[in-house]
């Protein structure tokens, strides 16, 4: 990847005490003497310099290109190689010469008179063109400089934290990555999508679950979309050894965020609900898989396992939701909350929200139960009902192995989930690149 374009200077770059005339009046050449005082041109440099800094200031381009090479090989002091190399700068900028702007930066830095501001940005199209050429070393260096420059920068901070990504220094990029989004929230500016899916990708890549439950869980608090949810749970499946339950925990969290996608999810889905005891959860998501065009009548048709599982959902249906009535009875009756905790699941299977809510509170009263299990089904059904500050709640009473999916919960019931921007992707996006300025 590399930068559409190099930074723009829009600088008024100068060759101070150089006379451009033959003749100069006295005012004028007394404030002359003084900035010479500070510059060391050389006299043969002083001879050749004014013409080319005349076309430059008329534009004429082309007289100025051809005089430029003499005026370099007579810069013989720092100073003069500094004035060389801003007149080389003007003239690739005003010809659109990418190439010599990124020479001509090079040349103004290596005499070391460029000032601290200047600098800056000199040092950010060196960092730009030697990642864009592939050269990291020179880039981190560069990008180093400048973040020693003008600290703090989001934009610099990112593009530090993409040299150090493609240098395989996951950890430091991601280290760079957080300075970066912090001081973007501190100067209240929107986080870019992309610093967060970046992130998101280094952690993936480096088999880290810890950061890609991290920067999915931020990721998808500030874009709460449809694609953004499949991008963060899918990755944390794949990158996190969850058991059964949690699992379906997650994917009843992809269902209610509408970031279930292809037959693959579907049957995922409808097996672990009807293997745990779902048969009406697990036939809901094949019929909603199918009314969404996520699974369609050809591959329900074709699929053996996706037709077994609702054949023998849909046989049990009928008597499993009969049942309920009675099971809730017998739960309230019971000395300990299993079958009310089992019975609310129920509920929740089948969307009966309320009713689950119900018994989940009456199966935390008794004993027997994991509260931790509870309170997170419980935030689900209050999620789903609509119940945002209940929810919130609930999920902040859940500890130990079911926090992390209880807290993408909360992101859910605080933010919602918003249409997909583009089509949906499990993959998340490449490694960042320096950001032009």
């Amino acid at each position: 990847m590399k930068f559409v374009s190099t930074t723009a200077l829009t600088l008024a770059l100068a060759l101070g005490a150089v006379a451009v005339t033959g003749a100069t009046p006295a005012a004028a050449k007394k404030k002359d003497d003084a900035q010479a005082s500070a510059a060391k041109y050389s006299d043969g440099f002083r001879k050749v310099a004014p013409p080319v800094q005349d076309a430059i200031s008329k534009k004429d381009w082309a007289t100025a290109k051809a005089a430029l090479p003499a005026v370099q090989a007579a810069a013989t002091t720092d100073d003069d190689k500094y004035a060389a190399a801003t007149f080389a700068l003007q003239i690739a900028q005003g010809t659109n010469d990418q190439a010599g702007v990124g020479a001509a930066a090079d040349a103004m830095l290596a005499t070391g008179k460029a000032p601290p501001e200047l600098a800056v940005q000199l040092y950010t199209v060196q960092g730009q063109n030697a990642f864009n050429a592939g050269k990291l070393d020179v880039a981190d260096k560069a990008f180093t400089q400048v973040n020693t420059l003008k600290p703090n920068d989001p934009q610099i901070l990112i593009s530090l934290a993409a040299v150090k990504s493609r240098e395989n220094q996951a950890p430091a990029a991601l280290q760079f990555t957080d300075q970066a989004i912090a001081a973007q929230k501190a100067s209240g500016q929107p986080v870019d999508e992309d610093w967060y899916r970046r992130a998101l990708s280094i952690a993936y890549d480096g088999k880290q679950p810890a950061g890609v439950i991290k920067y999915g869980q931020q990721l998808v608090d500030a874009y709460p979309r449809a694609d953004i949810w499949r991008v963060a749970l899918a990755t944390y499946r794949e990158t996190t050894q969850l058991d059964a339950q949690v699992d379906l925990d997650t994917l009843r969290l992809m269902r209610a965020t509408n970031s279930l996608a292809g037959e693959r999810d579907y049957y995922e889905y409808a097996n672990t609900a009807l293997n745990k005891g779902f048969p009406g959860e697990a036939k809901a998501v094949i019929d909603q898989g199918m009314t969404s065009n996520m699974v369609d009548n050809k591959a329900l048709a074709t699929s053996k396992a996706l037709t077994e599982i609702k054949q023998i959902a849909g046989t049990k249906v009928a008597a499993d939701k009969a049942d309920l009535p009675n099971a809730d009875k017998k739960a309230r009756a019971a000395a300990n909350g299993s079958l009310a905790y089992q019975t609310a699941d129920a509920y929740l299977g089948y969307g009966m929200y309320p009713q689950a809510i119900d018994l989940y509170k009456v199966a935390l009263q008794k004993s027997g139960v994991d509260a931790n299990v509870i309170n997170l089904h419980m935030g689900e059904a209050q999620a789903q009902s609509g119940d945002k500050a209940g929810a919130a709640a609930t999920l902040a009473k859940v500890t130990g192995p079911n926090q992390t999916i209880a807290q993408y919960w909360t992101i859910f019931a605080n933010k919602g989930s918003a249409p997909a921007a583009a089509a949906q992707s499990t993959a998340p996006a490449p490694a960042a690149q320096p950001a032009a300025k």
